[in-house]
């Protein structure tokens, strides 16, 4: 069901701001084992009983208690008890100018399940390991170029998805063509279905913005700007955008603004996605806890707009609530999601202004 309601402003929090290297902390005020299968007596009125194992109770899963956020120029920005593990500048990378910049924007972030790492892509296929995340491949290892030279990508890559353990991970372009390295496996794309990229016979709709893998690790969604969803392997398909009656990018009943991203629940019975105006739509098992328009803010237009395009959300670990992350930086936070500080809290003033942003933050994750 869509839903358009909001809740839970943005606060502030404290936090510093070591410049260059972007070294940021911010914190608020705010089965069964077989054994032998021999007889015994025990139980029947005579031998002796050996005292029962009791069954350990299993370790319930904390919500998170921070976040990171990532610019298009690799800074790294993290929150709460969200470690830093390095971003590209320190690896003496520049941003996206200077004397040593990257090939191509930082687009998407990913978390090394362990919580001790994470992963950042680049548009040409290039990634960036951290931390306890392992590097696997890239396209460049694939005898790809990035997005020029002898052998080209082609189309830019969008997002980054790691497999459970985080020994793998899974890369997508905006044509939808899906590359998988370490222990991630292929479980087919865009192009599977016969549709041809972004262009050809069959082409998308629109482009693809998104991936998420399954929590098994056996499949991934794919997610377009239209609101569309591919569902690949074991990865179930729970609605569309489409399915609530809308009708893309345009038509009779368009999207008041494009999807940015998906994020599945704990249990990959359902999933989120969010648009650029912080509208959230949720499906299977995903509930609704607010969106930008329940906090009174009207879109990218309007009497009360947001002061930057959403680019992604990313769920609490046990789906009970999730983050909304905007463009300049800006943290919504819904359900037990807590709010631990954002760009602003740092000082910063978004995308413009007296201390603005390098770069815009581009991907979150928890």
């Amino acid at each position: 069901m869509l839903k358009w309601i909001r809740k839970n402003p943005v606060m502030m929090g404290v936090g510093t701001l070591a410049a260059a290297g972007l070294v940021v902390t911010a914190v608020t005020s705010g089965g069964f084992s077989p054994t032998s299968s021999s007889t015994s007596s025990c139980g029947y009125g005579y031998g002796t009983c050996p005292t029962p194992t009791p069954t350990p109770t299993p370790t319930p899963v904390a919500p998170a208690l921070g976040y990171h956020m990532v610019g298009a120029d690799g800074g790294i920005f993290n929150f709460g008890h969200a470690g830093f593990y390095g971003n590209t500048y320190t690896l003496g990378l520049t941003g996206l100018t200077g004397s040593h910049p990257l090939n191509a924007p930082i687009v998407a972030m990913a978390e090394n399940p362990t919580g001790k790492g994470y992963w950042m892509v680049g548009a040409d296929g290039g990634v960036f390991n951290f931390g306890s995340a392992g590097f696997y491949g890239s396209t460049y290892s694939l005898g790809l170029t990035g997005l020029t030279g002898s052998h080209p990508l082609g189309s830019p890559v969008v997002g980054i998805a790691p497999t459970p353990d985080g020994k793998g991970y899974w890369l997508v372009t905006k044509a939808g063509y899906v590359y998988s390295f370490g222990n991630a496996k292929f479980y087919g794309d865009t192009f599977s279905y016969g549709l041809t990229g972004l262009s050809g016979s069959h082409p998308l709709n629109a482009p693809i913005v998104g991936i998420a893998a399954a929590p098994d690790g056996t499949g991934y969604w794919l997610v377009a700007a239209d609101g569309g969803v591919f569902n690949f392997g074991s990865a179930g398909f729970h609605g569309t955008t489409y399915s609530l009656g809308l009708t893309g990018l345009s038509g009779s009943h368009p999207l008041n603004a494009p999807i940015v991203g998906i994020a599945p629940t704990e249990s990959g019975n359902g999933y989120w996605l969010v648009a650029a105006d912080g509208g959230i739509f949720n499906f299977g098992n995903a509930g609704f806890d607010g969106s930008t328009y329940s906090d009174g803010l009207t879109g990218l237009t309007g009497s009360h707009p947001l002061s930057a395009p959403i680019v992604g959300i990313v769920p609490t670990a046990n789906s009970g609530g999730y983050w909304i992350i905007g463009k300049d930086g800006g943290i919504f936070n819904f359900g037990n999601a807590g709010f631990y500080g954002n760009t602003y809290t740092l000082g910063l003033t978004g995308l413009t202004g007296s201390h603005p942003l390098s770069a815009p933050i581009v991907g979150a994750a928890d």
